[in-house]
């Protein structure tokens, strides 16, 4: 991996968790905060050699004089950015671009910081609703939507399409907004009876297994051999043969019926970098899961070591195994 992925790989799963303020500040704290009071504070100060500059810091370590001085670089490399200079900032500290002085950025690593927090800045500007998505790929733009759930496939996203199924029927005037198919329901349970598989029975309407035995019925919806209520006692799902206590491994860590990168993958590269709670959780998990607390998620790894060991080097690792999966 090369040196520049690792952090701003760190940098998007603690932007999905947390917001871009947020990671963007840790950042800034950790790596280029000390090259600003070591270096660049003997002239970029009030009454410095630099000190009639835009960029005059405060000196100190306390936390409102970092936010201060966060608020000031970051606003003048998002200036640069937006005006196609997104490596002014860079330039400077090397001597370049008229720097009266000169190259301050001497050591490799601190140009690497600086390089990441600038790419760190361009990767938030450019996802403007700060859902993980960047606005090239974003099916709606302007609403958080991680999951890009787009039922009808035309292109914008559930969160912000006025006819989600794409029947030309609004959602606020269709009785089925997520079902194109669904125009009748003759047993008045709420499930049209395209979708319901027992249309005059409003006490059915599922038949998971397909044995021709309702849901409600059923002492087995799904159909593994364990009955629901062991399953229930087990926190597995009853409605998946995927989700039993001897049933193989499923990608789809959240249950939504389909393993996705932004969900599933950043969900297990998460709980392999040892977050927990809703920084496991936020903005990863897909809007129809069956699977959706953090504690449940993470139960579900952590009996999944050999499966999550990807690339079957005798351990489960986030930037190689995580990234393997979030990759694939």
């Amino acid at each position: 991996m090369s040196r520049r992925l690792l952090p701003l790989l760190l940098f998007f799963t603690t932007l999905s968790a947390f917001g871009d303020d947020a990671a963007l500040f840790t950042l800034y704290k950790t790596r280029v905060a000390p090259i600003i009071q070591g270096t660049c504070i003997g002239c970029h100060v009030s009454g410095g050699a630099a000190g009639s500059t835009r960029l005059v810091y405060a000196s100190g370590s306390s936390t409102s004089v970092q936010e201060a001085n966060f608020d000031r670089v970051r606003s003048y490399i998002e200036g640069n950015i937006k005006t196609g200079s997104q490596y002014t900032f860079l330039n400077k500290g090397q001597g370049q671009q008229g720097h009266v002085g000169g190259n301050q950025l001497r050591r490799a690593e601190d140009v690497q910081a600086v390089t990441d927090f600038i790419d760190a800045i361009a990767l938030s500007l450019s996802d403007g609703d700060e859902d993980g998505v960047t606005n090239d790929l974003d099916n709606c733009q302007g609403v958080t939507n991680a999951d890009q759930a787009d039922l009808d496939q035309d292109g914008k996203g559930d969160v912000c399409d006025a006819d989600i199924d794409g029947d030309g029927v609004a959602n606020e005037d269709d009785d089925f907004p997520k079902d194109s198919t669904e125009t009748q329901d003759s047993d008045q349970d709420g499930v049209g009876d395209v979708r319901d598989a027992f249309p005059d029975d409003p006490n059915e309407f599922e038949d998971t297994d397909g044995d021709g035995r309702g849901d409600v019925a059923d002492p087995d919806d799904d159909g593994d051999g364990f009955s629901d209520a062991q399953e229930l006692a087990d926190g597995t799902n009853p409605k998946s043969r995927f989700s039993c206590p001897s049933c193989a491994f499923s990608f789809d860590v959240d249950e939504s019926q389909a393993a996705q990168p932004l969900n599933d993958g950043l969900l297990v590269i998460r709980y392999l970098f040892g977050f927990s709670g809703d920084a496991l959780t936020a903005g990863a998990v897909a809007g129809l899961a069956g699977r959706a607390s953090s504690d449940a998620i993470a139960d579900y790894l952590s009996d999944a070591d050999a499966e999550l060991d990807i690339d079957d080097n005798g351990a489960s690792e986030p930037l190689t195994d995580g990234l393997l999966l979030i990759r694939y």
